[in-house]
């Protein structure tokens, strides 16, 4: 079992597919934190779906974020699992904007190597993240008076950044 400072706190929940299309319900969740390995993981759903030759993916939850597809194979979700043991827990919310923003598990590669090269932090709006952007370039805008700040052009900051739900934001 991982220790609770690498889990992924992912859970998924498999069926058996061909127990499922003749009408009987054969699964069960799988919580990949107490997976030792892949073989463990493997092991695991094929005694959830009584050695199931096919399986189908019936539902999941993830703390990050992270979405799956119901035809989603087992070693892509193991891959999103370990991805997200390494990563410090501070960071797997906007790890999974990112990768939710690029297309999902099926990027997972280019969503490691790149992610942190893109990310700008957390902030309310586009127009807060200008702001931080300009005052850390142009220092004396922080002593500009209230009434004197323009206006942003949050049309133009979103032609090269981009801010998730959760106010991850993104440069393009």
């Amino acid at each position: 079992m991982l220790t609770m400072t690498s889990a992924s706190t992912i859970k998924v929940h498999f069926w058996n597919l061909g127990a499922y299309v003749s009408g009987s319900l054969v699964g069960g969740w799988i919580d990949l934190d107490y997976c030792v390995d892949f073989e463990d993981f493997a092991g695991k759903v094929l005694d959830a779906t009584r050695n199931a030759e096919e399986v189908i993916l019936g539902d999941y939850e993830s703390d990050f974020g992270i979405s799956f597809s119901e035809y989603q194979g087992l070693e892509a979700i193991w891959a999103v699992h370990e991805a997200l043991c390494e990563i410090h827990e501070s960071e797997r919310e906007p790890f999974g904007d990112y990768l939710a923003y690029i297309g999902g598990v099926d990027y997972l590669d280019t969503a490691i190597s790149d992610w942190q090269d893109h990310y700008c932090g957390q902030f309310k709006s586009i127009e807060d993240y200008a702001w931080s952007f300009a005052e850390d370039v142009y220092p004396d805008l922080a002593n500009m008076p209230p009434g004197f700040r323009v206006e942003v052009d949050t049309v133009a900051w979103e032609c090269d950044h981009w801010i998730s739900a959760n106010g991850h934001v993104f440069s393009s």
